[in-house]
């Protein structure tokens, strides 16, 4: 069983989210809506994909990103960003936090569903 722990505060996002990783066979998800609480629940964890939303209260994603990534357990676990920050740059400054992907809302189901499972095989 694979563990995917998401980290969403928007509770529309995180229902898609819930539907989408429903399809993927043999995980197990895991959820907070709190940066700072998600950062202890990954930490407390054994990842073995995370998705990270990037406007979280308390600790947004990139700084839960550059926390993890500094940690040998997570230096090869893959990190997905997701964000509206569509704006020229973003995708370089959240790619250079340690982030693996980057996905840009509104999502594309089917687009999203098969990167999760590519990084979960």
């Amino acid at each position: 069983m694979k563990k995917v722990y998401v980290v969403e505060d928007n509770e529309k996002n995180m229902k898609l989210f819930r539907a989408i990783l429903k399809l993927v066979p043999d995980i197990t998800v895991f959820e907070e809506t709190r940066g700072d609480l998600g950062l202890e629940l990954i930490k407390s964890g054994n990842p073995d994909l995370v998705i990270l939303d990037i406007q979280l209260p308390e600790m947004n994603g990139i700084e839960i990103c550059t926390e993890l990534k500094k940690n040998d357990k997570f230096k090869d676990i893959p990190f997905i960003a997701v964000t509206s920050f569509a704006m020229k740059g973003d995708k370089e400054r959240i790619l250079s936090a340690g982030f693996n992907h980057y996905v840009s809302k509104p999502i594309k189901v089917q687009e999203f569903r098969e990167l999760i499972k590519s990084l979960l095989v």
